[in-house]
């Protein structure tokens, strides 16, 4: 009997409870775009018209994901820390396996037609970078991307957008000054300039890397003192604004948002991810296409009256130039889709030959003196594996690496050669400091703050040069001298108020010419 009154009792109850708070069953939705499933009630009515969560949801897609990955960082955190809670045996940490599963960037749609694009243009995987000039994050986050555009080279591509914060004084004229380097065709080389002296932006800086890059003064101001590129600026700041970005670095990787600093590992992932749904092997490498160096190589001498002198060639391609001297008229200088003669044009460059196109085709003209295949002659940023390792690890293999350069600067040949021109006064700058290494005093600088060669290679008074490339820098060599002039990439190591820094330089325009050496003369 009393277990009926009980039953009662609980019936009455739940009568009453559904009465006020409704015993309807709640209906689930799912979102497309993420999969998540969702009530359908309605978050809120404004003036009348009702507002469901799942429109709600939609205009919070990025925060909402920012605190589904803070929620994952704390359960990852947690995961690892209970080993040590629980007293389990030595080695448990080892021997964690994650089941947490990650949670998914939502996917923006970005327009990057129009866009500064770096990389293979047809690269199926697209880094979107949102990133402000003087941001300190934007720089820190330069080795990473420069990294991946490396290590999945052809496969990834990077498109950039101004996102300058307002709390960033000279962010927005550093933006306008990389779009007007942009219309003399070195927007990627003010770009990295820009990260390396980050955040120490201002009019000199960008009057400097005018002289540094050989960019058109006129040209540059006019473009500076314009709205065109300003306005351009803006409409990038406002599209990160409707997005919802409050700071920056943000990347979205073929659309899907990943925001602030991140390891690039975490950047892989994605990435790999992507490349797997387009049912590609992230470890293949891009098939050549028809016209690359494998096709050229095969082209057929031509038999016309020119003779290929010498090679020269520019990080922009258009810019590479050659030395042909045309049926026995005096040697000249010809650009890259300049006509050498009636109907016969310049089409490429390579170390030991040019591809020219006439009436009957495609021909290669091999460098006097010399013929082979050559490899196409634009700016590199990669060193030999070998070397690298070297640079790398400088006390050797399993040792402690260096820390990542802080950015690439591009150094203009003709610049470059006039600084080098007072050696012996930049030679001068250099003084004795108290540490040794290799038996020699390391070397500082010093009265360098106004000297425009120390200046636009990013050092200051008191830096202390440790390595170039793969050699120290010492009272018994310097190495950097000899470097600059290499024709490649250069990288050195130095410290500033007792802390490691690193930077590379990149001579823009690579080349020689055959009559310089008496070997190879006829």
């Amino acid at each position: 009997m009393w277990l009926f009154k009980l039953l009662l009792r609980l019936i009455v109850l739940i009568s009453i409870g559904c009465i006020v708070t409704g015993c309807t069953k709640e209906k689930k939705i799912v979102i497309p775009e993420s999969g998540k499933v969702v009530d359908s009630e309605m978050a809120a009515r404004i003036d009348g018209k009702e507002i469901s969560l799942r429109e709600l949801d939609q205009t919070l897609q990025l925060a909402l994901y920012d605190i589904a990955e803070q929620e994952y960082q704390l359960r990852l955190s947690k995961i690892y820390a209970w080993p040590d809670k629980e007293s389990f045996a030595k080695g448990a940490r080892e021997r964690i396996e994650v089941l947490l599963k990650v949670p998914e960037p939502p996917r923006i749609s970005l327009p990057i037609g129009y866009r500064f694009i770096r990389g293979d243009s047809e690269a199926p995987v697209t880094l979107a970078v949102f990133c402000s000039f003087q941001s300190p994050h934007c720089q820190s986050i330069q080795p990473v991307i420069q990294r991946l555009t490396t290590n999945y080279k052809d496969w990834v591509k990077v498109a950039y957008f101004d996102f300058p914060l307002k709390f960033h004084r000279e962010g927005i004229k550093a933006a306008v000054a990389a779009r007007c380097a942009a219309e003399q065709n070195k927007f990627w080389e003010y770009h990295d300039a820009l990260y390396t002296f980050t955040p120490e932006l201002d009019d000199a800086t960008y009057a400097q890397l005018i002289k540094q890059l050989q960019i058109d003064d006129d040209k540059f101001v006019k473009c500076f003192s314009s709205d065109t590129p300003k306005k351009a600026v803006l409409k990038d700041r406002d599209r990160a604004l409707a997005l919802g970005l409050k700071n920056v670095p943000v990347i979205f990787i073929n659309g899907l948002y990943l925001k602030g600093l991140r390891t690039y590992e975490q950047y892989a992932f994605w990435v790999d991810k992507e490349l797997r749904s387009l049912g590609v092997n992230p470890k293949q490498k891009q098939a050549q296409r028809t016209d690359d160096i494998a096709d050229d190589r095969e082209l057929p001498i031509t038999q016309l009256p020119l003779i290929l002198l010498g090679v020269s060639a520019s990080s922009v391609e258009k810019n590479s130039r050659a030395l042909i001297t045309a049926e026995e008229t005096a040697a000249k200088y010809y650009n890259v889709g300049n006509e050498v003669i009636e109907n016969v044009w310049l089409l490429r460059l390579y170390s030991n030959f040019a591809v020219i196109k006439s009436e009957i085709g495609l021909e290669r003209l091999p460098l006097k003196g010399k013929e082979g295949a050559g490899i196409l002659l634009t700016r590199s940023r990669e060193q030999s594996e070998e070397l690298a390792q070297r640079i790398e690890q400088p006390l050797g293999p399993g040792t402690r690496k260096l820390i990542a350069s802080s950015g690439v600067l591009t150094l203009g040949q003709a610049w470059l050669s006039e600084q080098l021109a007072q050696q012996d006064a930049l030679e001068a700058k250099f003084t004795e400091a108290e540490l040794e290494v290799e038996g020699h005093r390391l070397m500082r600088l010093e009265g360098v703050q106004d000297n425009e060669f120390f200046t636009a290679l990013g050092f200051q008074d008191n830096d202390v040069l440790l390595r170039v490339n793969d050699s120290w820098v010492h009272s018994g060599q310097n190495n950097l001298w000899d470097a600059l002039t290499s024709g490649q990439v250069i990288d050195v190591a130095f410290m500033r108020k007792g802390l490691p820094q690193r930077i590379q330089y990149v001579v823009e325009e690579l080349g020689y010419f055959d009559e310089s050496s008496d070997s190879e003369k006829d």
